[in-house]
């Protein structure tokens, strides 16, 4: 199992107020409307599409993501999760079953709005976060997808940061000795190696770790706590985070 020490593109930062934003986004499409649903999909579409995919929907899985992110949005769907009484992905899966269950009986297309993320170019700019076994279930691959998603965005908030600070070699040890065999459920290089191979005195190579690591736990909980509601919930997610990660 691999410790808690250890891409999207686009407005992927949920304003701090999203949560009213969403109960109250009802109506037409206004910019505000279009900027809460283009957040939504970037950061969950993923998850949403495997799950679809998983349930035997996969020709149509690009065409239903959208169609619920959107039905979503326009419903106020995400507006009536209450953060006091339980997680959002929970939430967030139950509604998407209340609706393949409706689309099954009635489908209702919903016309691209102006302006808004399309499922079908992310899917065919990104593919699938995974390939699934034979034995996963539907929810097995929706949290998969989840966990995927969100490690690689947190990833690639690390790499920019670090490249802004002029620090890459910090975010490239990082991901070889720490996020890719994660992800890739390999043993990772040893210390001397990668410190050979990058041009670094060992001591400072194990520096530069520590200090990535930190700042991985960092934006990884805040990324969390866009959706958790306490400390203690951050604290679970991170740990059920590693647990889907270890097994992707």
């Amino acid at each position: 199992m691999a410790s808690p020490e250890m891409s999207g593109q686009g407005p992927t930062n949920f304003p701090t107020t999203h949560w009213s934003q969403l109960a109250a986004a009802r109506g037409p499409m206004t910019p505000e409307h279009r900027e809460v649903l283009n957040c939504l999909i970037l950061r969950y579409w993923s998850p949403v599409h495997a799950y679809i995919c998983r349930r035997g929907f996969r020709n149509e899985a690009a065409d239903l993501t959208q169609d619920f992110f959107i039905h979503s949005l326009r419903e106020a769907l995400f507006g009536r999760a209450d953060r006091a009484r339980g997680r959002f992905r929970p939430f967030l899966l139950r509604c998407l079953n209340n609706f393949l269950a409706d689309a099954a009986r009635h489908r209702k297309r919903h016309n691209l709005p102006e302006g808004v993320v399309s499922v079908h170019q992310l899917s065919a700019e990104r593919g699938p976060s995974y390939e699934p076994a034979e034995t996963e279930t539907p929810e097995d691959v929706f949290y998969r997808a989840w966990v995927r998603e969100l490690l690689n965005r947190v990833f690639s908030t690390l790499q920019q940061d670090f490249a802004a600070a002029g620090q890459q070699a910090h975010g490239e040890l990082f991901r070889r000795r720490v996020f890719d065999p994660i992800l890739s459920g390999t043993e990772p290089p040893s210390m001397e190696t990668l410190a050979g191979e990058l041009g670094l005195p060992w001591k400072q190579a194990c520096n530069y770790l520590v200090t990535a690591r930190r700042a991985f736990q960092r934006l990884l909980r805040e990324e969390i706590g866009v959706y958790a509601s306490s400390e203690e919930e951050i604290a679970s997610e991170v740990r059920e985070l590693f647990r889907f990660a270890g097994g992707a």
